[in-house]
């Protein structure tokens, strides 16, 4: 979604007075509207929120610390997966594939973790 600078500004606005009233998961959702991601994750994760903290550090590219905040919340599926993958993880991310009886996704994950470790023996 594409947002004017003013309705990101009155959406920030909205979240600091929330924020300020102790209000943070509705802060929270008014930060994410306005896409200040850090902000609202930080929000979600004081009141432990930990999926929607989650979340909100992904979209903020935060993926080490999305990471973080879905294996606090207990998660175990695709979203986590997908993270070991971005960050380079690739025999966690094989573990939980095999868990999801996703084979094809883990026998790529296992392909590409052995790739690396040929590589790391050529260093």
């Amino acid at each position: 979604m594409i947002l004017s600078r003013i309705m990101k500004e009155q959406l920030t606005k909205t979240a600091i007075i929330l924020e300020g009233f102790g209000r943070l998961q509705k802060a929270a959702r008014y930060y994410a509207k306005a896409e200040e991601f850090i902000k609202s994750a930080r929000l979600y994760e004081a009141v432990g929120e930990f999926k929607k903290a989650g979340d909100a550090y992904s979209a903020a590219g935060k993926l080490n610390k999305a990471l973080h905040m879905y294996l606090q919340a207990g998660r175990n599926d695709r979203k986590i997966a997908v993270l070991y993958e971005k960050t380079g993880n690739y025999r966690k991310a094989a573990e939980v594939w095999k868990s999801l009886n996703q084979i094809r996704n883990w026998k790529r994950c296992i392909q590409k973790s052995k790739q690396l470790s040929l590589f790391d023996l050529k260093l």
